[in-house]
């Protein structure tokens, strides 16, 4: 449970945490560059040029990658053509930054898979000195119409770093996987699944005090992540409030709608005695209902935070945008700020009594309703803070929140249930394996590995890796 985490071990594994995020970059920033260095001798027919373009086809049902697709990159310093390889990705270099325009040939596209969305064929890419692998990627389906080609649009969606295998800007394919090209890949895997973790760490962290100070599973916690990054998208996107404004902005909205559910909903449904079972069956209408609501009021398209793709830092193999240098920095500070919070604050020790013990923690003085306002509270906040970085950090959708629910329950649970801390440990456990998998396994699968890591680790410690052993019966 909460309580469970004394404040000299939380120090402890906050500074462990610390050290191994440290440890991780410091190795990363070596190696990458090595990795770098080793690659231009692995592939003889790459190209010195420090900008590129990832270009994935894929189909719109199952997301399969499509081979052998020509592809035609036009930019004002001419144009370069390439080929798709077994994956669907072909990785086209540009020898300067400036504006392309990405083709695909659909009159030699294979039978059965269809054509591109309406729109999104062309594509117009804007690349920056020293961008690499910007995405312009494909969906293609039988439902689509042959030509439907209107003004160029970018497909937002989440970077994918491209298997070596494929093919070059020439059509001939590159070398095989090697151990130079494995740590050129791996290096920014380890970085951006480092960074992934912390943001699922903040939105797991508060569904885990939610649980540990009333014992609910809230299914409808995903939720509160897209509100927030919906509010930012609100305020950045269409008001065209600068982010420092707006992100604040949207984690208020955020800790005011955890407010308004806990007072419009849970504490009626707690005075009324209703049982842990049925409020959970609550929490997953309350899901679907928020779900659509927010795809009446924002459609059902994908949705753009206002966000430069200009490289923030760049060292080796490991390019990073600013917003995701800034929201690691932020959830690192955040985490740090809940942990000081939980063992300093007299607020903190009530919510590790209420934890622990509810009727003990009453019985004590202790207002056990003004708690676990407070934690509705704090726990929006974290939401939303969340939502606003996956928004920058992938695509954003009326359902953002709700595909990485199953994560935060996997953090939770690995950590152990109730634990804050052990949530931050098993969100951060859960970003590197479901990133650096892809390495090995197609990244349709990647949130394969990180639940069989979990089932793994509960059969060898069913408390969870934080958790504290209880008696059952």
């Amino acid at each position: 449970m909460l309580a469970g985490i004394r404040p000299g071990q939380s120090a402890r594994l906050i500074a462990m945490l610390i050290a191994f995020v440290v440890l991780c970059l410091s190795v990363a920033l070596g190696g990458s560059a090595v990795g770098a260095s080793a690659a231009e001798t692995t592939v003889s027919t790459s190209t010195t040029s420090e900008q590129s373009i990832l270009v994935w086809v894929r189909t719109d049902a199952d997301k399969v990658g499509v081979a052998n697709v020509s592809v035609t990159v036009d930019g004002d310093s001419g144009t370069v053509t390439g080929v798709t390889g077994a994956d669907g990705k072909a990785v086209v270099p540009v020898p300067e930054p400036g504006t392309f325009t990405v083709t695909i040939d659909e009159d030699a596209l294979p039978a059965g898979t269809g054509y591109p969305r309406p729109s999104t064929n062309p594509a117009t890419v804007e690349v920056y000195e020293g961008n690499t692998e910007v995405p312009a990627i494909f969906f293609l389906s039988p439902d689509n119409a042959k030509g439907a080609t209107a003004a160029p649009t970018t497909e937002a969606t989440t970077p994918a770093t491209p298997a070596p295998g494929g093919t070059d800007e020439t059509g001939t394919t590159t070398a095989p996987v090697t151990a130079d090209t494995f740590w050129l890949r791996f290096w920014p895997q380890l970085v951006t699944g480092l960074i992934f973790g912390l943001l699922i760490a903040l939105a797991a962290i508060g569904a885990s005090l939610i649980y540990g100070t009333t014992g609910l599973n809230n299914f409808a916690h995903g939720e509160l992540v897209t509100f927030g990054a919906l509010m930012a998208y609100f305020f950045s996107g269409i008001l065209g409030l600068p982010a420092v404004i707006a992100i604040p902005i949207a984690m208020i909205l955020g800790g005011l709608f955890g407010w308004a559910q806990d007072a419009g909903i849970w504490r009626p449904l707690r005075k009324r005695g209703l049982g842990l079972i049925p409020m959970m069956i609550v929490t997953i209408g309350l899901s679907l209902a928020l779900r659509y609501t927010f795809v009446l009021l924002f459609g059902p398209d994908r949705l753009t935070l206002p966000n430069s793709t200009k490289p923030f830092l760049v060292i080796g193999s490991v390019s990073l945008k600013f917003t995701d240098v800034a929201g690691a920095v932020i959830a690192i500070v955040v985490i740090l700020s809940v942990a000081f919070v939980l063992t300093k604050t007299k607020i903190g020790k009530a919510m590790r009594a209420v934890a622990d013990n509810r009727a003990l923690a009453s019985a004590s003085g202790i207002n056990v309703e003004r708690v676990i306002r407070v934690v509705w509270v704090g726990s929006g906040a974290l939401a939303a803070l969340a939502g606003v970085y996956v928004g920058y950090y992938q695509s954003l959708r009326w359902d953002t929140g709700a595909s990485i629910l199953l994560l935060i329950f996997a953090a939770i649970t690995l950590g152990g249930l109730g634990s804050a801390y052990g949530a931050l440990v098993g969100a951060v456990a859960i970003g590197l394996i479901m990133n650096l998998s892809t390495l090995w396994i197609p990244e349709n699968l990647k949130f394969v590995a990180p639940l069989v890591l979990m089932i793994i680790i509960l059969l060898v410690r069913p408390q969870g890796i934080l958790g504290r052993k209880e008696r059952v019966g």
